[in-house]
């Protein structure tokens, strides 16, 4: 009985530590984990409504960063001028 007891108390002592040595590592590498791709983080498989999907490459950029050209009355985001000429 008292073997139960001390393996289900070692169990919980190192649960807990392991919880605080995964505080202190996100408490010195930043605080978050890198995001994740956008394909996978939306439903669907959708990019999120501030990326647009570069038409050349295929590379999600952000909306502000993003180079522009209009064409037909609809906008398209690129990830660079190469991308963009290439259209």
């Amino acid at each position: 009985m008292r073997l139960i007891f001390y393996v289900v108390v070692g169990v919980i002592i190192l649960t807990l530590l392991r919880s605080v040595f995964e505080a202190v590592g996100k408490a010195f590498s930043g605080g978050s984990p890198s995001p994740a791709p956008p394909s996978s983080s939306a439903p669907g498989g959708q990019a999120p409504q501030s990326l647009k999907k570069d038409p050349v490459c295929g590379t999600f950029v952000s909306m502000a960063t993003a180079m522009q050209k209009t064409k037909g009355g609809e906008t398209y985001y690129f990830c660079s001028a190469a991308c963009r000429d290439k259209f």
